[in-house]
């Protein structure tokens, strides 16, 4: 009879979907054989199914045994099952693992804008700065008598 751990795990391997069950058939689970995180040979006891290995003879590489799309497939799926911990070390990195360590691009993290976008504050200065010696720049062009005509209508308008 078997024990009541192992009789939950086997209802728990019951529930995977197909994909994953055989997986686990051919390669077991993390705490039940170690996978190494490095290529190997392809005779090693510990050889890793998604990564490449090397023929102990020729020294030739040999494709990974699972390949990348399934790869992504598998993790998805254990995912779901909180099973991503018992899979194989991997090389590449898949979902939230991948967004988190990818480097956010330059033009996200410190956008150049357009020209109008980088220019508007110096134009604002300048536009305020020529109004305020709007008067002065006038008078300078039109003469004294521009200037008496402005302190009259400058009086009348606070008046």
């Amino acid at each position: 009879m078997a024990s009541k751990g192992a009789q939950s795990a086997l209802e728990v391997f019951k529930q995977l979907p197909p994909v994953l069950a055989r997986f686990f058939k051919k390669y077991p689970p993390v705490p039940i054989k170690q996978y190494a995180s490095k290529p190997t040979l392809t005779t090693a006891p510990d050889r890793n199914p998604f990564l490449i290995a090397y023929h102990p003879v020729t020294k030739k590489a040999h494709d990974p045994k699972v390949s990348l799309r399934q790869q992504s497939d598998l993790y998805k799926l254990a995912r779901q099952f909180g099973l991503e911990k018992t899979l194989p070390p991997m090389n590449k990195k898949f979902g939230i693992q991948k967004m988190s360590s990818k480097k956010s691009m330059k033009g996200v993290v410190r956008p150049r804008l357009h020209k109008h976008e980088r220019t508007a504050e110096e134009r604002r200065t300048k536009r305020e700065k020529a109004i305020a010696e709007a008067d002065e720049l006038i008078i300078k062009v039109k003469g004294v008598s521009y200037e008496s005509q402005l302190v009259i209508n400058t009086f009348n308008a606070t008046g």
